[in-house]
């Protein structure tokens, strides 16, 4: 298969809007040097100085006031793009992108001036578009995201459910973040998603009639000779552990624990028990879905208890009628061994007698336990209890939660008001009034008639709290359309809560809300450092290093076994761990940010380790590991989630890679390039046989190409040593590496050592900016704007004086007026 490399050139005014930041980034861009240089000039100077004359000397002859080829004419095309004109010069862009215009016989112009105008219409273009977009710096009230939702009700139910799983995906903004108010629509299909999974909750929430009747059981050895010997239909089995549950629950949560150890020598990677939960409808397959999966740390000698938790609902279950030759009627927990490369687990020490097969007739022998259920390995189940339900109070905590204590003299309406004003208050999270109290009071009136119990009126009551735009919205109202105003409190609170832990505010955040002094500098920074030492907090990472830094980019490459047979697909999930436990590192030990471009440690678990052919992890939890010189690795540009991301799954893909570093780690976008633009095939004839920059080289000769690619491809280069699954090489497919590189100012680059070094020596400051407008934009919800100039610089600068450390910026950033106000 031969490796298809896409330029990126200027493309159309839809693409540009898509895919490009607000204009004030745009000026601080390279590839717009001209625009910046002609800072001084008003749009009309800069038009009639320097585009006019270069359109005068190659275009005006055909699309002139005496001839209108193709009914084009440019000397009355205006230069107000705002006004309509924008569609006429998108045309004039993709002639010259694709070196249509001047034709070929004419003369054409230099490449400085083709340059000159390509800049300059894109330019134009992309100031139209952030216009267009602007909110005047406003935060635009926005919905919850999927993941948010599920969090806040989570917290607020007390019931951890799946509750956003029939909700749409949310496209991401400009930047790549899914919670920019200006993509998060809603529409009346969705509000009965949210209606149905806001009763779904409350069913499990508040409880009515008697208790569960409790399933309770221990065993010590494995069901074996209840599953058929070389079990492999749809869902193959071959298990070390069975255990059998009957009579079992239809819904509700469970819990299982397993006592279990494994003999292991000193510096041994721990093995690795799955433990998955379904039926067997018969001996032909045995459909099931993994409850969990851990590392056995413990020692035979001294074994541990391991719990796994779940919703029994979640699992497949048979149906009313049992299979008559099902070996389980009930349901069934499957429990894997596995060594810790995610192999399965080998036999160890004595075992068993084998059966010899011969002596046993052809009919029986389906019916015989398989081989695994009987061997010896190095782990050991000792016992295993099932319990259901989990938590044996009765009615749960979430019950009393929302239906506090009652007093002897309130009847069933003065109590609704109690239990609704209450929970409206957590939901909407601010005070609520007396009208809106009473306008969930008028519903609760319609709908008890109805309903069999309090309860089940009081659920329907507080459903329709939950699809009110107060709880699926972030909800800031204004009252001057002009001035910026300060944030309540409460609304100060909702947002440093859904920034810092993508979720509703705790009690103690919004306590310090109703004390009315949030916005003092000293408070704000206690909570942040409070909320940041909160569980919680690893939502900023992983959300926030989600999206930033595009990880879902692996999801979308598929790695060709040809080419990488030792490759799994399931390293994949571990290089987008990887990269948020060491963001998640950075932040948490209050280091530089500078560790982002090149550091001395990094985040692994053993598969990945392994993958990289470093030492020290031992299980699957990722664990800070020290790198040496010799390891080739260290920040973010050596980690497996930009460099299987910036690949093709076959060969590396020093474009995507270098595309990546100018958005992400410099926020200077190339644009994307014209739908139209041919592919580089390296196996054509005039490519084959040529080392990877070699064929750039020669695809930048071409001038529709050369005036984005010589900004964009030297970027890539320096990667060249690191394959497309992020593995160090010295030589590529057929040819050596070549990762020396000239980068656009004219900094010789050798390596990513050296590219690493540069971006800290030469573009400490653009890196550092990259990094507060894309932490801004993610705190706010909406893309920057002109008008956020200035506080991104004074971040900057802070930050940058405070040696670019994390939390240092995060407490300057919440305390900022830009946060603090709508």
């Amino acid at each position: 298969m031969s490796l298809r490399l896409r330029p990126c050139c200027p493309s159309k005014p839809a693409c540009i809007g898509s895919a490009v930041l607000v204009f004030a980034a745009l000026l601080m861009a390279p590839q717009f040097g001209a625009r910046a240089a002609a800072a001084e000039l008003s749009p009309a100077e800069v038009y009639s100085q320097q585009v006019k004359p270069v359109l005068q000397q190659h275009c005006l002859k055909c699309h002139g006031e005496q001839k209108q080829a193709a009914d084009f004419r440019l000397d009355t095309l205006g230069v107000d793009f705002q006004a309509g004109d924008a569609e006429g010069w998108t045309d004039v862009l993709d002639r010259l992108n694709l070196g249509e215009m001047p034709p070929p016989k004419e003369k054409q112009p230099s490449a400085a001036q083709r340059k000159l105008l390509v800049d300059w219409i894109t330019g134009e273009l992309q100031q139209a578009a952030a216009a267009k977009r602007s909110t005047g710096g406003r935060v635009v009230m926005r919905r919850l995201t999927r993941y948010e939702y599920n969090n806040t009700l989570r917290d607020l139910l007390g019931v951890d459910l799946d509750y956003a799983k029939d909700l749409p995906p949310e496209p991401p903004s400009t930047e790549g973040f899914l919670n920019n108010g200006s993509t998060l629509e809603v529409s009346p299909l969705q509000i009965e998603y949210y209606l149905a999974a806001a009763r779904r909750g409350l069913s499990e929430a508040i409880v009515t009639g008697a208790p569960p009747e409790p399933i309770q059981f221990r065993i010590e050895k494995t069901d074996t000779g209840k599953i058929g010997n070389g079990n492999k239909g749809q869902e193959r089995a071959d298990p070390e552990y069975l255990i059998g549950v009957d009579p079992y629950p239809r819904h509700g949560a469970f819990v299982l624990r397993i006592k279990a150890g494994a003999i292991r020598e000193e510096g041994d990677p721990y093995p690795r028990m799955r433990v998955a939960l379904g039926f067997q409808p018969g001996i032909i397959h045995l459909p099931r879905r993994v409850v969990g999966e851990v590392d056995v740390t413990a020692t035979r000698e001294e074994p541990a208890v391991y719990e796994f938790r779940g919703r029994i609902e979640d699992f497949p279950q048979p149906g009313p009628i049992p299979f008559g030759n099902a070996p389980f009627q009930g349901m069934v927990f499957v429990i894997d061994f596995f060594e810790a490369d995610g192999s399965d687990a080998e036999p160890f020490g004595e075992q068993p007698p084998k059966i010899d097969l011969k002596n046993v007739p052809k009919p029986e022998r389906k019916k015989l336990p398989s081989p695994r259920l009987n061997a010896n390995y190095r782990l050991a189940v000792e016992s295993a209890e099932f319990q259901y339900p989990a938590d044996p109070q009765w009615p749960p905590a979430s019950h009393t939660r929302i239906l506090t204590p009652r007093a002897d003299d309130l009847d069933d309406r003065g109590y609704a008001r109690q239990v609704v004003a209450a929970f409206m208050e957590r939901a909407w999270r601010r005070p609520v009034s007396p009208e809106e109290i009473e306008q969930q009071l008028t519903l609760f009136d319609q709908v008890r008639p109805r309903m069999a119990s309090f309860e089940e009126a009081l659920r329907e009551t507080l459903a329709s709290v939950l699809i009110s735009p107060n709880f699926l919205y972030l909800v800031e109202q204004r009252t001057d359309d002009d001035q910026r105003e300060l944030l309540t409190d409460y609304e100060l609170a909702s947002r440093l809560s859904y920034f810092l832990w993508s979720t509703m505010p705790d009690e103690a955040l919004l306590a310090v809300a109703q004390s009315g002094v949030l916005h003092d500098p000293a408070v704000l920074e206690g909570q942040v450092q409070r909320m940041l030492a909160a569980p919680q907090a690893n939502q900023l990472a992983k959300h926030f290093t989600s999206q930033w830094l595009n990880l879902s980019a692996l999801d979308r490459v598929a790695v060709n076994p040809e080419f990488h047979p030792e490759f799994k697909d399931a390293l994949k999930p571990f290089m987008q761990a990887e990269t948020q436990h060491f963001f998640e590192a950075v932040l948490q030990q209050n280091l530089s940010a500078k560790n982002l471009i090149d550091a001395d440690f990094a985040m692994l678990n053993y598969p990945l380790a392994q993958h990289y052919g470093v030492t020290g992890p031992k299980g699957l939890a990722f664990e800070k590991v020290a790198l040496s010189a010799d390891d080739r690795r260290g920040g973010l540009l050596t980690q497996g989630s930009f460099l299987l991301g910036g690949s093709n799954g076959e060969s590396s893909h020093p474009i995507k890679r270098a595309v990546w570093i100018l958005d992400h780690l410099l926020d200077s976008p190339p644009a994307p390039p014209p739908p139209d633009v041919p592919e580089l095939d390296p196996a054509s004839e005039d490519l084959a046989g040529l080392t990877l920059k070699k064929q750039l080289e020669i695809h930048r000769k071409k001038e529709s190409c050369n005036s984005c690619h010589q900004g964009i491809d030297p970027w890539g280069i320096p990667l060249e040593s690191y394959s497309a699954v992020g593995l160090w090489r010295e030589d590529a497919p057929d040819v050596p590496v070549d990762q020396a590189s000239v980068l656009p100012d004219g900094s010789h680059i050798n390596g990513v050592a050296e590219l690493k070094k540069y971006l800290l020596q030469n573009r400490r400051e653009q890196f550092a900016r990259a990094v507060v407008k894309r932490l801004l934009a993610y705190s706010l919800g909406r893309s920057l704007e002109l008008s956020d100039n200035d506080a991104v610089q004074q971040l900057t600068t802070e930050f940058l004086a405070n040696d670019m450390r994390l939390q240092e910026l995060l407490v300057a950033l919440v305390q900022s007026e830009t946060f603090r106000t709508r």
